[in-house]
C-alpha cells in the first residue's frame, strides 16, 4: 500500500487549497514514478503535535503490515518537532517502511540520514520562528490596547477590522451586572436562579440563540473585557481602546461579591 500524507496546521490553510495543491504534487509524482496512490490522508494539525490523527491512521496502517510507501510534498508536513521526526521515522524504517519526501531527497546511506535530521532540525527552528514572530505581534497589538488573540467575548463581534459591541447584548451584559448587585441581599445560588428565571422571562439569550446558563452568567460577570480591561496570559493587563459595559469601579464590586 502506498499512502499520501498531506498536512497544513489550520483551518485557514486548509481553506486556501494548500491541502489540495499537496496531494496534487503528490499524484503527480506517482504517475511519473509509476506509483499508484492506495491511500490519502489529510491533517490540519500543528507539525510539531507528535501525536496527530492522521499519523495513529497511518500507525495502525502500519501495524497490519500493508504499508510500502509513505509520500509527502515536503518533511514538514511530517512533522515539524526533530525528536518526534527521528522516531517516526526509524518507527517506518523499523517496519520497512519507505518515506519518501519529493522535495528532498531521503534515503538510508549515512549522508541520507543526516541530511534527514538537519532537514527535521530545520523544521523544528521554522516552527519556532513563527511561534516567536506571532507572540511579538500579539504582544504588540496587547500594549497597543487591541485584542491580540483568543474567543471573542459575548456581545462583541467585528465589523470589518473593527471590533464592536452589539447593542442588543450590551443591554443583556448590564442588565447581569445590575441585577446582580441589586440582589446582593441573596445567597449566590439564588442570586443566581433569580437572575437565570428573569433572563429567560426577559427572553434574553447566548449569542447561538439558546438561552443563559448558570456558567455562562459566571463568564460575564468575572469577565473584564466588559469594564474597558484586556487580560492575557503571559501579557497581564491592559486598558483596551473599544467600548466598554460598566465601570472599573462597578465591576471591582461585583468581583467582590466572589470572594
Amino acid at each position: 500500500m502506498n499512502i499520501a500524507l498531506a498536512r497544513v496546521s489550520s483551518l485557514s490553510q486548509q481553506k486556501n487549497t494548500s491541502l489540495s495543491q499537496q496531494k496534487s504534487r503528490i499524484q503527480q509524482y506517482a504517475d511519473f514514478n509509476d506509483i499508484q496512490i492506495d491511500k490519502v490522508i489529510e491533517e490540519v494539525e500543528s507539525g510539531a503535535k507528535e501525536t496527530r490523527q492522521g499519523l495513529e491512521l497511518l500507525r495502525s496502517l502500519v501495524e497490519t503490515g500493508v504499508v510500502k510507501r509513505v509520500i509527502v510534498l515536503k518533511l514538514d508536513r511530517f512533522s515539524r518537532d526533530l525528536f518526534a521526526g527521528l522516531k517516526w521515522l526509524k518507527y517506518l524504517n523499523d517496519n520497512n517502511v519507505e518515506l519518501i519526501s519529493i522535495s528532498e531527497k531521503i534515503d538510508n546511506s549515512i549522508s541520507g540520514k543526516l541530511m534527514t535530521q538537519l532537514l527535521l532540525s530545520l523544521a523544528e527552528y521554522e516552527k519556532s520562528t513563527i511561534v516567536q514572530r506571532l507572540s511579538r505581534g500579539k504582544e504588540k497589538r496587547f500594549g497597543e490596547g487591541l485584542r491580540p488573540c483568543g474567543s471573542l467575548a459575548f456581545g462583541y463581534e467585528y465589523v470589518g477590522d473593527n471590533l464592536v459591541l452589539d447593542d442588543n447584548h450590551k443591554r443583556t451584559i448590564r442588565f447581569i451586572f445590575r441585577r446582580w448587585v441589586e440582589l446582593a441581599d441573596l445567597t449566590k445560588t439564588k442570586r443566581m436562579l433569580t437572575v437565570l428565571d428573569e433572563l429567560r422571562r426577559r427572553d434574553y439569550r447566548w449569542k447561538d440563540g439558546s438561552h443563559f446558563t448558570n456558567r455562562r452568567v459566571k463568564y460575564i460577570l468575572k469577565n473584564p473585557m466588559y469594564a474597558g480591561q484586556l487580560s492575557v496570559k503571559n501579557f497581564g493587563d491592559n486598558q483596551h481602546q473599544y467600548d466598554s459595559v460598566i465601570s472599573k469601579k462597578f465591576y471591582n464590586r461585583v468581583q467582590a461579591t466572589f470572594a
